[in-house]
């Protein structure tokens, strides 16, 4: 698995790269995952978030999470990939979308978060029962 992360949106116009954060890849099936991803869960990379930047119409919107505190998700504003989300809560690091990596394929879920949101159509993907 690389340090050095990279990626981007369909459209190409928004770049990203950062490092790796030493914390398991998981699959987030909460209601706000499956609403902004139109799709059961996320598959979500950490990365440090002082290493993270970004360039292109890059747009941030910001909700209230089930925790009670803020939560962020970034998408290009041009085509709507979703590309990250960030959280009060780990305010040392950002997830990003693993489909949004220049090279997602050695991805590999080491867990599930909020399994008690998912789906039932969407049970194959529940890795692990925790939080």
């Amino acid at each position: 698995m690389p340090d050095q992360l990279s990626g981007g949106c369909k459209c190409g116009q928004v770049r990203f790269q950062a490092v790796r954060f030493d914390a398991p890849m998981f699959r987030c099936h909460c209601r706000d995952c499956q609403q902004l991803t139109g799709t059961g869960h996320s598959e979500m990379v950490p990365l440090d978030l002082s290493s993270f930047a970004v360039n292109g119409p890059y747009k941030i919107y910001e909700m209230q999470g089930r925790s009670g505190r803020s939560t962020f998700s970034g998408f290009c504003s041009d085509c709507g990939s979703q590309l990250t989300r960030r959280s009060e809560r780990s305010s040392d690091r950002i997830y990003a979308h693993a489909s949004s990596l220049d090279d997602p394929s050695w991805y590999k879920p080491e867990r599930s978060i909020y399994t008690d949101a998912a789906q039932p159509w969407d049970q194959a993907s529940v890795v692990e029962s925790s939080l």
